[in-house]
């Protein structure tokens, strides 16, 4: 590639965005030319991001969306939901792609979202220009797109765990969904239920069956299997920073075998360059993929004599802001602009 894409960032101080900056500055096909944001103006992004130090010469910009079109081809939405929403027409007039790492694109239907949310989508019309970003199952739709939906953390790890089983039509319609999560998930901002304190020796369960990621796992696997899909979800906060380990739980038909599930995902993985699989031998750990674009899969399977069926437990484990974010993100961006789909996003993680 001649050209270096000029790109830029909008929503920059977040968890998220520090990760977007440093593996964008890695990256040997990309100039990222702005950061923005309204916190911290003017300060040197080592400042806001300590891991930077005073390497970096970027400050932090309060610029208008109309005006990161002058500087940019590609933009990525770091920013709450709905705050993305409203930057996006203006974007979409500058003539800018999008990569949005927010909800706002995710779940077609408006009425769930507002639901889910508990707010009111502030640009609707725009919901169905989006292409939903999991490259393992849209990687053809997504060279073609021009915006993207980043799909969130636990709906990324939770999909990958049972997809190929989805696309095979063999998934009951009700799957269940526990899963652990580091507090880098809830954001930069701090708050009474992610203060250190009274998380880094505790464990708990919170939003059980109401989280605002239930409607996008259930989206995504329905659309994948042809039929709807229902999902029981129970996120558990974590005494971690980063990483999810997601448990999925599904009911299979009695005749379905270990080999048969071994060969299913070994086929639809074979071209998923990020996707470890385990098998059944051995199963995900966060410490293995902490840092990276990887994801984990194994799963196990048990013959329940009471009920005459199988019972399949699918367990995944991404970093929620590689995989789970930024990284999917960037590996979004290489598709759109046809480059090698690992393309400075696949370094190995740290250890342990």
């Amino acid at each position: 590639m001649k050209n270096k894409i000029n790109v830029g960032i909008m929503g920059g101080t977040g968890y998220a965005a520090a990760e977007l900056i440093r593996l964008l500055l890695k990256h040997p096909n990309v100039n990222l030319t702005k950061i923005a944001s309204i916190d911290h103006v003017g300060k040197n992004v080592g400042e806001v991001h300590r891991n930077f130090g005073k390497n970096l010469s970027y400050t932090f910009e309060n610029i208008p969306a109309l005006e990161m079109g002058k500087h940019c081809e590609l933009v990525f939405l770091s920013l709450p939901h709905t705050v993305s929403a409203s930057f996006t027409p203006d974007l979409i007039r500058a003539g800018v792609k999008i990569i949005d790492l927010s909800g706002d694109y995710r779940i077609q239907d408006v009425n769930i979202y507002n639901k889910y949310y508990k707010t009111k989508h502030p640009n609707p019309e725009s919901i169905k220009n989006f292409v939903y970003g999991l490259p393992e199952l849209n990687k053809v739709q997504i060279r073609e797109a021009k915006y993207i939906a980043n799909p969130g953390c636990f709906p990324t790890a939770t999909a990958l765990s049972v997809l190929p089983l989805a696309k095979k039509q063999l998934l009951s319609k009700k799957v269940r969904v526990i899963g652990p999560t580091g507090s880098s998930g809830s954001g930069v901002a701090p708050q009474e239920g992610t203060h250190h304190p009274t998380r880094v020796s505790n464990l708990k369960s919170y939003k059980p069956l109401t989280h605002q990621h239930q409607p996008e796992m259930e989206q995504t696997l329905s659309l994948a299997s042809n039929s709807p899909i229902s999902i029981d979800f129970i996120p558990m906060s974590a005494p971690l920073s980063r990483g999810i380990l997601i448990n999925a739980v599904a009911d299979l038909d009695p005749a379905i075998t270990e080999k048969d599930i071994d060969n299913i995902y070994r086929d639809f993985y074979q071209d998923a360059p990020f996707v470890r699989y385990l098998g059944n031998k051995s199963f995900p750990e966060v410490v293995s993929i902490r840092g990276s674009n990887y994801v984990e899969i194994g799963w196990s399977l048990r013959e329940d004599i009471v009920s005459g069926t199988r019972t399949f437990a699918a367990i995944s484990a991404i970093d929620n802001l590689v995989k789970g974010a930024s990284g999917q993100a960037i590996q979004n961006m290489n598709l759109m602009y046809n480059l090698g789909e690992t393309t400075g996003i696949d370094e190995f993680g740290v250890w342990p």
